[in-house]
Parts: structure tokens; sequence; C-alpha cells
């Protein structure tokens, strides 16, 4: 009987092992691929050219992990030789952008500088004078409001982050670029974790202690 009882340890051991052997394996492929990808993809970025105009959208990378930081910029700049103005503008040069966050064509966050309107004033470009904006986002989901005691983390997934100048007359060109949100890779190793354990327990003997065979 006792030599039957090892037997099936052993066997239930040697499962084990084949099953941990997988788990590492895909456990490190994720990690290389996760680190392949932000090695590869260092930023992304996107431009528009309208009438020698050039507006251009970046983020600093293009591959995140969850919780990190967006760091978003908007520039536009005259590629010609002579002045040209494009619209109106708020006072405020802090005003002067705007950046969303679509996810599936929903508006999930946006940054539109608040400030007291205290005029107008032309929104002008010397020539290949360029100027720009920025900002991060911080992956919370606003909920559509402007208090932040109601946002809430964002999850993994394929986002359209949009920058614009927010130009009070004249025609608005919006610039998108696509930026990709993947699990920390802690996260995917206690998933894989939680995965062995419950194959574990699923081939331990009910009267067997799998803990006990080494």
């Amino acid at each position: 009987m006792a030599a039957l009882v090892r037997n099936e340890g052993s066997k239930t051991n040697g499962r084990i092992k084949i099953i941990l052997k997988k788990l590492a394996c895909i456990c490190i492929s994720i990690l290389f691929m996760t680190v392949s990808a932000k090695a590869t993809l260092v930023d992304s970025n996107s431009f528009i050219v309208v009438d020698n105009i050039e507006y251009y959208m970046q983020t600093n990378k293009s591959v995140y992990d969850l919780g990190e930081n967006v760091e978003m910029l908007y520039r536009v700049t005259n590629l010609g030789d002579e002045d040209v103005t494009l619209g109106s503008v708020v006072s405020d040069s802090l005003a002067y952008y705007e950046f969303r966050i679509m996810q599936d064509g929903i508006q999930i966050w946006s940054y539109p500088y608040l400030s007291v309107v205290l005029g107008f004033t032309a929104f002008h470009l010397g020539p290949y004078e360029s100027k720009e904006g920025q900002t991060i986002w911080n992956m919370m989901n606003d909920n559509g409001t402007l208090p932040t005691d109601d946002d809430f983390p964002v999850n993994p997934g394929i986002y359209d982050v949009i920058g614009e100048l927010d130009l009070i007359s004249g025609e608005r060109v919006p610039v998108s670029v696509s930026i990709e949100i993947i699990p920390e890779p802690a996260t995917i190793l206690l998933l894989g974790l939680g995965v062995l354990l419950l194959k574990r327990r699923r081939f331990c003997p009910p009267t067997l202690s799998c803990l006990r065979w080494k």
C-alpha cells in the first residue's frame, strides 16, 4: 500500500513538473514579447499637413504598462515663408490645446485647460514657426465630469490619443495616434502562478498531500 501511495505521489509530481516547465516557458515568452514590444515601439506619432501647416501628435511610447503616465504632445508648424493666422483662441496660452482619450469611439478622458476667459487672441505663426502644447494622462477614466473624485482606472486595451488646437474660430485639425496598455509583468506572473496552483490541486489525489512530496 505504501509503495502504491508513493507511486501515485511520483506520478503527481511528474505532472506538476511538466506543468511548471510549461508555465515557465509561457511566462518567459510573455515577458520577452513585452520587452521586445517596448524596445521596438519607442513612441507613437502622426501628422497631417493642411495648407502648408503641419499638425503633429505624439505620445512618448506606443506600449505602456498599466498605471504608467502617458505623455502627450501636439505641435503646429508653419512650413511656409509667410505669416499665418489659423483662427482665434482664448488669451491664456495654456488653453490653446485640447487632448482627448478615446476607446472604441467613446471619450473616456479629456484635457480642456480651464481658465478665466479674459479675452481672445489670434493664433499666429511666423514663417517656419512652431507652437506646441503638452500634458499627461494618468490612465484614469474621468467619467465625463470635471471633478476627480469619481475617476477610476482604465483597463488594458487599445486607446486613441487625440490632440487639436482649441480654436474658438477657424478650422480645427485633430490628429490621432493609437497606444496599447498591457498588464504589468508581475500581474501576468501572478496569474500564471494561480493557474499552476489550480492545476496542482486538480492532479493531487484526495488521499495525498502533494506538498509533502519532493
